[in-house]
């Protein structure tokens, strides 16, 4: 129930547009780099992360707010279930683009204030 909640706040925040483009970019570059050091750390399982931020529903408020930066992030963490399963040796190289690509969104967020 706790990770439904989460979810449903972070889709919540980017229908009310309550965040600026550059808040949205450090919540999402924050969540996916949290998320990756708990996958990494076998802390947390895909299906959770999933729930939690690499989902359908959070991309499509980011491609309405046209941010493909963080669409990017997200659709690559949409993926980790696929190379599990595919090319679970390539697992690691796949968590470490997406921590590249939520320190990029960090970065550009901290630009953007």
């Amino acid at each position: 129930m706790m990770s439904q909640t989460a979810c449903f706040s972070i889709v919540n925040l980017l229908d009310r547009e309550a965040l600026s483009n550059a808040e949205v970019r450090r919540l999402i570059g924050w969540q996916a780099l949290i998320l990756v050091d708990l996958l990494r750390r076998r802390c947390v399982t895909l299906r959770y992360a999933e729930r939690m931020l690499f989902n359908l529903d959070v991309i499509q408020r980011l491609e309405r707010r046209r941010l493909k930066d963080c669409v990017e992030v997200i659709d690559w963490g949409m993926q980790l279930e696929d190379w599990e399963e595919h090319t679970p040796e390539h697992l690691v190289d796949a968590l470490s683009i997406i921590a590249q690509l939520a320190q990029r969104l960090l970065e550009n967020g901290r630009r953007e204030k």
